[in-house]
């Protein structure tokens, strides 16, 4: 398949077809009770927290600037969601880790049409838990590193009104970034494939990646459809992994 963004987005819409299936379904429910409960904190929080926050930000502008605020406003709202999607999207994924692992095993199986040769049990959860939680880690410095620039931008463009305009679109990039590497990553390490090797693997299928990822943001910014958002995505990028990403390694290997 090309690599475009479409591509990456159609991924996505395999995962929601996969995690119907009955072998995956099992490892889907669990993962939705705890984004369920995580939905309704953050929506609660959100809906006291939103206009008081935004309305004393948008006060302080001077006067002379106040012809502006009526384009602040949707675009700064629109970065306050992200923010939202990606921190309930980060601590679901920390909680559901261990499942989202077996999950994306799953799908593996589902997809190539192989049956599974170690059945599946509490004590194969708990155990892949600890390796799981450490990856998650590893990911999250990930995050952080490059967090922290874009923060930097964030505050600057308090004082460039330009950069203000552009700041929600730089959010929307590396989240969506982010979150590709957050749900391709759980097949990488299902083989035992380095966190260094999935990042450059992605960039070999860039526009495919942002495609996926730009797909999953927008999902899990939407209310109810983002509780079954993160379980596709999983399954969604297990069959990137598969078709394009694992192929291309194969191909890298016979040339």
């Amino acid at each position: 398949m090309t690599n475009n963004i479409s591509t990456g987005a159609k991924y996505l819409l395999s995962g929601f077809k996969l995690i119907r299936r009955p072998r995956i379904l099992p490892f889907v429910i669990v993962p939705i009770l705890i984004n369920i409960c995580l939905f309704y904190f953050g929506i609660n929080y959100l809906y006291e927290s939103f206009g008081l926050w935004l309305n004393n930000f948008l006060d302080r502008i001077p006067e002379w600037l106040a012809f502006i605020k009526w384009l602040l406003w949707p675009l700064f709202a629109a970065l306050i969601l992200l923010v939202v999607a990606y921190g309930f999207t980060f601590i679901a994924n920390l909680i559901g880790s261990p499942f989202y692992g077996l999950m994306a095993e799953q799908a593996e199986i589902v997809i190539n049409g192989k049956p599974n040769e170690i059945p599946l049990s509490l004590k194969s959860l708990l155990a892949t838990a600890p390796k799981a939680l450490l990856r998650e880690v590893q990911k999250l410095l990930q995050y952080f590193l490059w967090l922290i620039p874009i923060l930097f931008l964030s505050l600057l463009s308090l004082l460039i009104t330009p950069l203000a305009t552009l700041m929600p679109f730089i959010w929307f990039g590396f989240g969506a970034w982010m979150l590709t590497i957050q749900y391709v990553d759980y097949a990488y390490d299902n083989h035992q494939i380095s966190f260094k090797t999935l990042k450059a693997d992605l960039k070999k299928q860039r526009n495919t990646a942002l495609g996926f990822g730009a797909a999953t943001t927008v999902a899990s910014m939407i209310p109810l459809l983002n509780i079954i958002a993160i379980p596709a995505a999983v399954c969604g990028g297990t069959a990137f992994y598969l078709d394009k990403l694992a192929s291309d390694k194969t191909n890298d290997t016979s040339v």
